[in-house]
């Protein structure tokens, strides 16, 4: 049976890296899966043709940069490299948006497992399914 969705809902995400550290080490991202017109508007960007041409190009940077920043909603235990908390700062213009500064801070491969939980915030778990 189906089980309804809150769009809305954030959940707390743990990077693989970090799951073995002592929960206070722990770097705790806030995510939020995509609504249904945000997949579409994802899905929309990762490919592009020009007119005229047989060749279709694949844009998965711009797809995953949509994905954070409509999914990345906020992390705490988040440390620079002299042990400060670095800040979540979202667009002016855009108030539910992280800067592209604070994604600048993710390393590609974190940035990576971040987007795919993201989009797997869309299936439910086990224990929701209880």
């Amino acid at each position: 049976m189906p089980i309804a969705l809150d769009p809305q809902a954030t959940f707390d995400y743990v990077l693989e890296d970090d799951r073995k550290l002592p929960k206070e080490e722990q770097t705790v991202f806030t995510l939020r899966g995509l609504t249904v017109s945000e997949e579409a508007r994802v899905a929309d960007t990762m490919i592009s043709s020009i007119p005229g041409q047989e060749e279709l190009a694949f844009r998965s940077g711009t797809h995953q940069l949509t994905v954070l920043r409509q999914g990345l909603r906020g992390w705490s235990n988040f440390n620079s490299p002299e042990g400060e908390e670095v800040p979540f700062d979202k667009s002016r213009a855009h108030p539910k948006v992280i800067t592209d500064d604070c994604l600048d801070r993710l390393s590609s491969v974190h940035r990576q497992e971040i987007v795919s939980a993201i989009l797997d915030r869309g299936a439910v778990t086990e224990s929701e399914g209880k």
